[in-house]
């Protein structure tokens, strides 16, 4: 049995909790209290309580007397794969937060519904503040050129560094994934981790794709193209970072945990880190004096290639959701830069731009406004149906590279890309 916390917020009524316990891991219950005559009812599914305003729907229910929303929180885990069988039962939410590259599949299975027209209602109303949305926070949110949501908050990773390690040696923040290297090498002859990578199968292989795509790398129809020279050279990389002995011997072993920790507990010189981690580190570590961040370099000749990779979790309407009218009314509460303010400040940033400029989210996360640039620039990781199956290919890739430090990275890639061919052409 599991257990799922459900909340429904009426009105400006305080917020009423109640534990549902549910049979295996589908949640196909809606709201089940009671709802006043001509009220329009609207359920989100949310990925994270920490996505859920401070506002809690209250000055929604202020202004809007006749729409009662009701909240879920659904892991992003199982999000998708939730939705899909609520829908097939017609007891899907109206809106639903996923991983971004979770889209493609709910697209295949007509889960959702494009909302262009909501989007052109809202722009007729309010170009200003759904001009205030980044190009990725619609971009994560379309397939094939149509929306189907809002991604409001976007988590990509940056390039983190020891800026005092590096001052002290002498060494200028890298600038190729060549400087990186020979940043690693003089770090680990002073006795350090010179790159803090993760070489496990305990997590999606995103990091291993954003490092791909800030090399040039690209896709195809959502499909990754290893057999490239920016897969060789990735390959390569981590092949590196084994042979010289610039990353953990425990390499194979470590999953997020133990690469943060890495360089927060002051044993990594470089890491790829998510936004979202620099608050924490920022309590040990202080930024600008013994800690710093950039975009991710670029793999040497193919700089005009390099994009910045992100993550996203985008709010996605329902096949079978209320009238778009209702839908957008919810979807510009959610986006107000009040709300995205405040999720970001304690949690996942955010693609409202005007946020960064805001006095308080700089205070809480000082560095905001030199990343300002990037955000506004951000590529969203391309989606495929079959994405489960290619990002198992691309671990045994990684682990490949990592266990066979010799072996001739071309091989390496041209076996894994016929694998993952393979699989879509089934």
């Amino acid at each position: 049995m599991k257990q799922f916390r459900k909340t429904t917020f009426a009105g400006s009524a305080q917020a009423l909790a109640c534990a549902t316990f549910l049979s295996g891991t589908a949640v196909l219950g809606a709201a089940t209290g009671a709802v006043a005559q001509g009220t329009t009812e609207i359920t989100i599914w949310f990925g994270r309580e920490n996505f859920i305003p401070a506002d809690a729907f209250d000055t929604f229910h202020a202004e809007n007397p006749g729409i009662e929303v009701t909240t879920d929180v659904i892991p992003l885990e199982q999000a998708v794969a939730d939705t899909l069988r609520a829908a097939r039962a017609d007891r899907a939410p109206d809106i639903v937060q996923v991983p971004a590259d979770g889209l493609a599949p709910l697209v295949a299975q007509n889960a959702v519904r494009d909302i262009s027209g909501l989007l052109d209602e809202w722009r007729s109303e309010d170009a200003a503040s759904l001009d205030d949305i980044s190009t990725v926070g619609l971009d994560m949110a379309s397939l094939d050129g149509t929306p189907y949501g809002l991604t409001l908050y976007a988590g990509p990773f940056w390039y983190t560094y020891r800026k005092d390690w590096l001052e002290a040696a002498g060494l200028d923040v890298p600038q190729t994934w060549d400087d990186v290297l020979d940043v690693a090498r003089a770090i680990k002859d002073e006795g350090h981790i010179g790159y803090a990578v993760i070489g496990s199968r305990a997590h999606d292989p995103v990091w291993f794709l954003s490092t791909f795509m800030a090399m040039g790398g690209q896709f195809e129809g959502g499909v990754p193209q290893i057999e490239s020279d920016a897969g060789r050279y990735l390959l390569g990389f981590y092949q590196t970072l084994v042979a010289e002995g610039l990353t953990s011997q425990d390499v194979l072993a470590w999953d997020s945990g133990a690469m943060r920790s890495s360089f927060i507990g002051g044993n990594a010189a470089q890491a790829m880190l998510g936004d979202n981690i620099y608050p924490t580190l920022n309590e040990t570590l202080t930024w600008g004096e013994e800690w710093d961040g950039a975009r991710p370099p670029a793999r040497p000749g193919a700089e005009d290639a390099a994009r910045t990779m992100t993550l996203g979790w985008p709010f996605l309407v329902t096949t079978g959701a209320a009238e778009d009218d209702a839908i957008r009314k919810v979807l510009q509460y959610l986006a107000r830069p009040e709300n995205v303010g405040e999720v970001s400040a304690r949690y996942q940033p955010g693609t409202v731009l005007s946020v960064f400029e805001s006095e308080e989210y700089n205070t809480v996360k000082p560095w905001a406004s030199q990343f300002a640039p990037e955000f506004a620039n951000l590529t969203p990781l391309p989606t495929h149906p079959r994405q489960s199956q290619i990002y198992q290919i691309l671990l045994d890739a990684m682990q490949a590279a990592l266990q066979n430090p010799e072996q001739d990275a071309a091989e390496i890639a041209a076996t894994h890309q016929a694998a993952i061919d393979q699989l879509v052409a089934d």
